[in-house]
């Protein structure tokens, strides 16, 4: 994981398509549906060219199971940028789920949702 958000951070294309599966899907919280290495890449370059300063980081992670072919993991992240001046960012939870390849691990599908990894205690439960 730490891999794959370093390479997205640091925009390096080429390095972040090694850890997506060529299937991949991703779904993010604004709606979008992204299916494929190549539709990722050309939706993060286009992202590239209108953020500057993206920092990006995963709060927490609790891996939820793994096998001898798949794996999953939930986490929290935020995220910060500017788009034309002004400061911008968000947070929420995702999960990723990771298939293996011969090539090793590889995400094969991202959900990115809002609100809190973990929810808040209920003050009025026993």
């Amino acid at each position: 994981m730490a891999d794959f958000t370093a390479s997205l951070i640091e925009r390096d294309i080429h390095s972040a398509l090694t850890f997506l599966t060529d299937d991949v899907v991703l779904f993010y919280s604004n709606g979008t549906a992204i299916c494929g290495r190549d539709a990722f890449a050309s939706t993060m370059q286009a992202n590239w060219k209108l953020v500057d300063n993206y920092n990006y980081a995963t709060l927490e992670s609790i891996w939820i199971t793994q096998s001898d072919t798949s794996a999953a993991v939930i986490y929290s992240f935020a995220w910060t940028g500017r788009v034309r001046g002004e400061n911008i960012g968000g947070d929420g939870r995702g999960t990723r789920v990771f298939r293996k390849e011969p090539s090793g691990w590889l995400i094969a599908h991202e959900h990115l949702s809002t609100g809190q990894l973990r929810p808040e205690p209920n003050p009025s439960s026993p």
